[in-house]
C-alpha cells in the first residue's frame, strides 16, 4: 500500500472517530406530570375518607370550589365550628334517601370547608365498608377502639329520648351510633380537632 493511500486511510478512520465522538444524543422527553384526581372526576363518587374528603367534597375546600362540584346547597344555617368561631352549615338532601342529608361546615373567616357529615344515607361508605346502618361491631372492626366516646340524647318521635354514642377517631372521623348501636351518621373534619367536635357534636 502506498504512502498516500496509507495517510487517506488513517484520514477516514480519524474522521469515523471524531464524527462518533461528537454525535450528540437526542434529548430524553420530559417526564409525564402525574397530577391528583380533579374533584371533578369525584362527582359521582361516594367515598367517605376520614380527614379528607366526602365524594367531591374536601376538607379546606373553598367555598366557590364546592358549589363548582356539588352544586347549590338547599338551605344554609348560622353555626359555630368547635372552637366557637362563626360558620355556615350548608344542607344538601339525598335523592335516595328520604331523610338522608349531607351538611357542611363552612367557616366564616376563610370560606372553606371545615366538617362534612352524613346523615342517613347509605350511598356514602368508608373504603372498609362503614355507612349508614352498619354496626358498633364492623365500626370497631375497622378502626379499632376509638380515641374518643361521648353521648348525645336525642328527643325522637313521640317525644321519646334515646341516648346515642360519638365515637371519634384521630384519623378524622366521627361516627355516631344509635341507642340500636347502628351507625345513624359519618363526620369527616381534621384530626386535630378531636377533642373538639366530640364535645361539640
Amino acid at each position: 500500500m502506498s504512502r498516500a493511500l496509507r495517510m487517506l486511510w488513517v484520514a477516514i478512520v480519524l474522521l469515523a472517530l471524531t464524527a462518533c465522538a461528537s454525535t450528540k444524543k437526542e434529548p430524553e422527553p420530559p417526564p409525564v406530570m402525574v397530577e391528583a384526581p380533579a374533584a371533578e372526576s369525584l362527582l359521582h363518587d361516594k367515598t367517605v375518607i376520614p380527614g379528607v374528603r366526602v365524594g367531591p367534597v374536601f376538607l379546606d375546600m373553598p367555598l366557590r370550589k364546592m358549589i363548582e362540584v356539588f352544586g347549590e346547597p338547599v338551605s344554609s344555617t348560622n353555626s359555630r365550628m368547635p372552637g366557637g368561631r362563626p360558620a355556615l352549615l350548608y344542607s344538601y338532601p339525598d335523592p335516595g334517601a328520604a331523610d338522608g342529608s349531607i351538611l357542611i361546615l363552612v367557616r366564616e373567616h376563610d370560606q372553606t370547608v371545615y366538617s362534612i357529615r352524613v346523615d342517613r344515607i347509605e350511598s356514602f361508605q368508608t373504603r372498609e365498608g362503614v355507612r349508614f346502618g352498619s354496626s358498633e361491631a364492623l365500626v370497631r372492626a375497622s378502626f379499632g377502639k376509638p380515641q374518643s366516646v361521648g353521648q348525645i340524647a336525642a328527643t325522637g318521635e313521640g317525644g321519646a329520648t334515646a341516648l346515642m354514642r360519638m365515637y371519634c377517631y384521630l384519623n378524622g372521623l366521627a361516627v355516631r351510633l344509635n341507642a340500636s348501636g347502628n351507625v345513624e351518621a359519618l363526620t369527616v373534619f381534621p384530626g386535630g380537632d378531636l377533642r373538639k367536635i366530640c364535645k361539640a357534636q
